[in-house]
């Protein structure tokens, strides 16, 4: 679990897209699925738009859209 605070667009570094890809396949793997899986990040502040961001993650929003009315 990650303990950092971030006050700015979150950026995903290449330690955790590894982690990301490892939690996918593992979870491809229990659950046996054969269907498409796709990584929403939920962030504060938005994510921050990198290689790694743009080849591991479908989708993002920000905490705003949980408070839209």
């Amino acid at each position: 679990m990650r303990n950092e605070i971030y006050n700015d667009e979150y950026t995903i570094n290449k330690s955790y897209a590894e982690e990301l890809k490892i939690k996918k396949n593992v979870f491809a793997e229990k659950t046996k699925t054969k269907k498409a899986l796709f990584l929403t990040m939920i962030t504060t502040y938005g994510l921050k738009e990198n290689t790694y961001s743009n080849t591991l993650i479908q989708n993002s929003i920000t905490m705003d859209a949980l408070y839209d009315s």
